[in-house]
């Protein structure tokens, strides 16, 4: 079976033998004909392009086939899993960090997506507006970003609970937030947050603290685009994954959520392994 570095390779291999046949043939109309070593080289360029044409031919449909069963059995195996769970999506108001995907995955498992969509980095705490109204709110003798991370997992990760930090920013217009009422609670977390293609640290912090509270905590990026948040957090020793947008990230995600081998998956050489092992039924 082939994978998808010899496809690319393959791919590669048949745009040289076309830049070669190009060259060749400047070369005819420069001398007027071919001597018998040219007209074996282009023999077998053509050969050799014929039977990548085939293997490629064959290798898009194995990979369709590949595609389509992968799909039907995460849609099978993450069914349900998710039911009566309320999980916090963290995402920025910026395209690219995986929120969508995480969104569509947390659905297709039977659970109820909370997200905050960040407007500003780090909670907008640069403004110094909404650094005082933040320390009023967590006291005036806590860390500001420690005390407004701890107190929004407290917050949203409890129902029926005075949310003041939450009501501020969002007076604020630095997040927004759908999908948890006041008697809800968003018990787990996944973080995609991410500004300039870099992690929002205030936003890990928040995720570090639903991990200190004994709650599963993510973070969590989109394959080929890096925003860094995959190995941030597993640098601060959170479950991370890079695959969001593919079968196996949806896998990933809803495995980590319901009591899967915690880790580092993606093909960083740093990384646990590629994906998670399938939790026993």
């Amino acid at each position: 079976m082939y994978n998808i570095k010899y496809h690319i390779a393959s791919l590669v291999a048949v745009f040289l033998a076309l830049a070669l046949g190009l060259v060749l043939g400047g070369l005819v109309v420069r001398q007027g004909g071919f001597d018998k070593q040219q007209n074996a080289i282009v023999a077998s360029l053509q050969k050799d392009f014929s039977t990548l044409k085939k293997q490629n031919t064959a290798l898009k449909s194995d990979l369709e086939l590949e595609k389509g069963y992968s799909s039907q059995m995460t849609s099978a195996w993450i069914a349900g899993r998710l039911n009566g769970r309320s999980v916090l999506v963290i995402t920025s108001n910026v395209k690219g960090t995986g929120a969508d995907a995480a969104v569509a995955a947390i659905k297709d498992a039977g659970g109820n997506p909370v997200v905050v969509i960040m407007s500003k980095p780090q909670f907008g705490l640069a403004d110094k507006t909404i650094a005082a109204a933040a320390q009023s709110v967590v006291g005036s003798s806590t860390d500001l970003k420690t005390g407004v991370a701890t107190t929004l997992a407290s917050e949203w990760s409890q129902p029926d609970v005075a949310r003041p930090l939450t009501e501020a920013l969002q007076k604020a217009g630095v997040i927004t937030l759908t999908g948890l009422s006041a008697s809800m609670a968003a018990t787990q977390v996944i973080n995609v947050a991410a500004f300039s293609k870099k992690p929002d640290p205030l936003a890990l912090d928040v995720t570090q603290a639903y991990a200190a509270a004994g709650r599963y905590a993510l973070g969590a990026q989109s394959v080929g685009i890096d925003t860094g948040v995959a190995a941030a957090a597993a640098a601060r020793k959170l479950s991370a994954f890079d695959t969001l947008d593919t079968n196996v990230g949806r896998f990933t995600l809803v495995a980590l959520l319901t009591g899967g081998q915690q880790g580092y998956y993606s093909l960083d050489a740093n990384a646990t392994a590629k994906f998670p092992p399938v939790p026993a039924p």
